[in-house]
């Protein structure tokens, strides 16, 4: 059983980090950055409680979460984690008042870009290799 919670930046930061540049081609600076300017950082654990991955957002306009950042280590992934985890997410969202969520997908993760509109996100137009997706809650 997979779980959310909110993150404790001494403890999470080293390990979000690794995860991240792990998966994408990006620096541990702007990793960092990116962490400590979010509104909100939500780890995924295991029923270990090992970290395994998070979701990060931004809000804007009081009631749009723009998600900076969602990963899952690479051997989680594939697993049904965050569709199992979406109904808690959901939850979580509307109970801080949130309405939209965005978020970008690189046009070059079709497999990304899939997953999310499965979870009912849809397109909204193309940045630069980006797609802008949204979904309301």
């Amino acid at each position: 059983m997979m779980y959310f919670r909110e993150w404790k930046p001494k403890k999470d930061i080293k390990k979000l980090t690794d995860i991240t540049v792990s998966n994408f081609r990006v620096s541990p600076n702007k990793v960092n950055e990116i962490l400590q300017e979010s509104h909100k950082v939500l780890v995924v654990c295991n029923d270990k409680g090992k970290v395994v991955g998070f979701l990060c957002y931004n809000l804007y306009l009081y009631k749009v979460a723009h998600i900076n950042y969602v990963v899952l280590d690479k051997k989680f992934r594939g697993k049904g984690i965050l569709q199992s985890l979406l109904p808690e997410l959901v939850t979580y969202v509307r109970k801080k008042g949130i309405l939209v969520v965005s978020g970008f997908v690189n046009k070059n993760n079709p497999e990304a870009l899939q997953k999310f509109k499965a979870l009912g996100f849809k397109p909204v137009l193309i940045y630069h290799d980006d797609i802008l997706i949204q979904s309301l809650i």
